[in-house]
């Protein structure tokens, strides 16, 4: 236990000598999840830049447009000429969708055939290509049921037989969890669990090897000679480092944001601190074998740089091809961003989330156990290697008289 406090006591006296690093650990997540809080705080497209081409310039066009003006997602920007001026505008920015009402549309209407409109969007950007078409699809349904509502009430018909009529089988939808396909809702547990990771790891991928290259390792073995030992107390620290960090931002998250989080802080505690683990065990082990903290950092990074999109969180891993949802399996993001979610939005339990659970905790085990094994062989060799050195220069110093 001495040794134990010895040795926890040093690591945050090196922390705390170098203020900079222990901020960054700590801010560059809360940043980030200010960032993705604010971004997405409306959590929808909205306002989005449409042109407007009439060929058929009357009350009903003139009715449709002003349908998309009233939406929140639109924003009328401007009648054009023709279909190159519409892409023109698009190229330079001016606008992201579009409505083209062909020549023959009012007659079409009058006549009681079914007119056309095209709906169009630069889907340079999926989020509007795919905003405009849900919601466009919406307003232009709408207006539709509406005109043919009209035209069969001036008829004679109530408006009750015009529904029927128009729509003879009624629906209504319902989304459980997200129901206004809040962007906020998706994408940000995601976002500030990778930055957490990336941040996590680089700290971690240092915290042994810098012991050789700082030339502290003859003081580190003073106070104990427990490789295990050496390599717990380290993951001890950056886990109650970085535990900080991320309750932090799951406050923010949910406090500020208003973001839910419905599961109950036991399932949070646990399943966070699992993941965390898992990073510094990973970030440890790294550190175990890399020749100098470079190397290290830069491994580790290169490592994790892909885990968010090979965790399924925003492209389903089924639909990737068979080796990279295999290679997925190794990041502890993956066990970890999509059961969170469904924690925070479902309030799932242990249940739902204890197979992940078990696969950080093998990352965590395994990733451990080789560090130490790995750390404790390296001082071994360094040691001996230290042994012959002072034995060749006790052979070659001259004896004197």
């Amino acid at each position: 236990m001495k040794a134990f406090a010895k040795l926890f006591l040093r690591e945050w006296k090196y922390l705390l000598k170098r203020p900079r690093s222990l901020v960054l650990m700590i801010l560059i997540p809360i940043f980030v999840t200010c960032i993705c809080g604010s971004s997405y705080a409306k959590g929808y497209f909205s306002d989005l830049k449409m042109g407007v081409v009439d060929y058929s310039y009357s009350k009903q066009t003139r009715e449709v447009v002003e349908a998309f003006r009233q939406s929140p997602y639109f924003d009328i920007v401007g009648y054009y000429g023709d279909e190159e001026e519409i892409a023109e505008a698009m190229r330079d920015g001016e606008i992201v969708g579009c409505l083209i009402f062909p020549a023959d549309f009012t007659r079409k209407l009058q006549l009681g055939q079914q007119a056309e409109v095209l709906l169009g969007s630069s889907a340079v950007n999926m989020g509007y290509g795919s905003t405009i078409n849900l919601k466009g699809s919406e307003v232009l349904g709408t207006v539709s049921t509406q005109m043919a509502v009209k035209s069969l009430v001036a008829k004679g018909k109530t408006v009750d037989d015009a529904l029927a009529a128009m729509n003879p089988v009624g629906f209504y939808t319902r989304q459980w969890y997200n129901p206004t396909n809040n962007f906020s809702y998706f994408l940000t547990f995601g976002f500030v669990a990778a930055t957490v990771q990336q941040v996590l790891i680089y700290f971690a991928a240092i915290s042994l090897v810098r012991e050789k290259e700082s030339g502290h390792l003859e003081e580190l073995r003073g106070i104990s000679k427990s490789t295990t030992l050496q390599v717990m107390v380290k993951c001890l620290v950056y886990f109650i480092i970085s535990l900080l960090a991320w309750g932090i931002c799951s406050c923010i998250i949910r406090g500020v944001y208003d973001i839910p989080m419905k599961g109950s802080w036991q399932v949070w505690l646990a399943y966070s601190s699992l993941f965390l683990l898992s990073i510094i065990a990973m970030g440890q082990f790294f550190s175990s074998f890399m020749p100098n903290p470079v190397l290290a950092t830069s491994l580790s990074l290169v490592f994790t740089s892909p885990s968010l999109v090979l965790s399924g969180y925003t492209w389903p891993t089924i639909a990737l091809p068979a080796f990279y949802q295999k290679l997925a399996q190794v990041f502890p993001l993956t066990h970890f961003v999509i059961g969170y979610r469904n924690v925070a939005l479902m309030g799932c339990g242990f249940e739902a989330i204890r197979g992940e659970m078990m696969v950080l905790g093998g990352i965590t085990v395994v990733c451990l156990m080789l560090s130490c094994v790995i750390w404790h062989l390296r001082l071994t060799r360094m040691e001996k290697k230290a042994q012959q050195g002072t034995v060749e220069m006790e052979e070659n110093t001259p004896v004197q008289a």
